[in-house]
């Protein structure tokens, strides 16, 4: 009888401190895998909860049992992604051998996700947890805080919602204040409620930032812009253009609305407004990719065409819906409102006749591909 002992690192510490890639198979790698990763970090408790299967695996060849330990590695991204990559991990080392059951040594974090994947895979002999004994003279309250803010699961875990209440709650108190010195044409700030407000604010704007790691997010996201702009310049220009679009049709919106009372009305001509520009938007965005695809030959010229086509037939229709909910609100008199009944029948009819000339040109292009099959 073959048992495999399994350790599991969920959020792939070997990987991003120690450049470890999972899955981590034998005695000797494993042995190795744990002394580079507590070299670098001594406190992390992936490494201590291996050297336990490590030693649990040695106790259990000193009783003559036919044994293995491997270790897999998941995601820092800790969810879906992470036991998605344990899974196929785990997988790979069951498909290299026929283990008849499975000890989990770990350090009983993240048993309630780990357990699950491996049972419906393969027997579980047992569990057993590794718990790292402290110096009475660090276990202080100060400590743990200090290291809880360093470690990103646990920091995640409390300081989101920490910061996500804070920053709610700021923002919360700056529109009421705004709000009560429009209405009390009083515009002088309360020195306690401003302290207050300002501090909330920038406490969940740092636990936001300390747990998002914003600095990496914006590194990552200005590197892809970097490339994706060096690779596809006719795409990022039009992302360009169809951006200030919006913009200026925002601003088009808003301009046109300030004179307009009252404020359910305003709202109702600003979407009105803003649909044709996000259309304009749109439209030019799907310009710039055409023209680059008659550059490089790629054929799909057709069905933006129908995007633009059927596009246009819902703003039709929203447009005249909006219009017509102004009417029955009474904004609307009767003699306009049935140029915007007009805007959703020609809408309707947009969008079944580019439905229709989509279907007719894909249906005789499966007719020539059949042929060509067949031939």
């Amino acid at each position: 009888m073959l048992t495999l002992i399994l350790n599991v690192d969920r959020d792939n510490d070997y990987g991003i401190k120690a450049g470890i890639d999972g899955p981590v198979i034998g005695y000797g790698e494993c042995y190795n895998a744990a002394l580079k990763l507590i070299s670098v970090d001594p406190e992390d408790s992936d490494s201590n909860a291996l050297f336990g299967a490590i030693k649990h695996y040695e106790d259990l060849k000193k009783k003559n049992e036919n044994v293995e330990i491997a270790v897999i590695t998941g995601d820092d991204d800790v969810g879906e992604k992470s036991d998605e990559i344990l899974s196929g991990q785990l997988d790979d080392v069951l498909s290299m051998e026929h283990y008849d059951n499975l000890i989990l040594i770990s350090d009983g974090a993240e048993d309630d996700y780990i357990i699950p994947i491996i049972s419906s895979r393969i027997k579980i002999r047992y569990v057993k947890h590794i718990i790292v004994r402290h110096n009475e003279n660090i276990e202080s309250l100060y400590y743990y805080i200090v290291r809880g803010m360093k470690d990103k699961k646990i920091s995640r875990k409390f300081t989101i919602p920490i910061g996500l209440l804070l920053l709610s709650y700021g923002v919360s108190l700056l529109g009421f204040t705004i709000y009560s010195m429009y209405i009390s044409r009083y515009f002088v700030i309360v020195p306690s409620t401003g302290a207050i407000m300002l501090v909330a604010m920038v406490l969940g704007s740092y636990f936001l930032v300390k747990a998002v790691d914003i600095k990496g997010v914006t590194i990552a996201i200005s590197t892809k812009f970097k490339e994706y702009s060096q690779e596809t310049k006719i795409s990022m220009l039009s992302y360009l253009v169809s951006f200030f679009i919006v913009v200026i049709g925002i601003t088009y919106a808003y301009e046109y609305t300030l004179k307009v009372i009252p404020l359910i009305n305003k709202v109702l001509i600003f979407i009105t407004l803003l649909a044709w520009w996000v259309y304009g938007s749109y439209v030019s965005m799907e310009l710039f990719t055409a023209f680059e695809l008659s550059i490089n030959k790629i054929k799909g010229i057709s069905k933006i065409w129908y995007g633009i086509s059927f596009s246009l037939a819902i703003l039709f229709i929203f447009y005249g819906m909006m219009n017509y909910v102004r009417y029955v609100i009474g904004f609307v008199k009767f003699s306009s409102v049935i140029l915007y009944v007009a805007y959703m029948v020609a809408g309707i009819v947009v969008a079944l006749s580019s439905s229709l000339v989509h279907k007719y040109y894909s249906s005789l292009k499966n007719r020539d591909k059949n042929i060509m099959e067949i031939k």
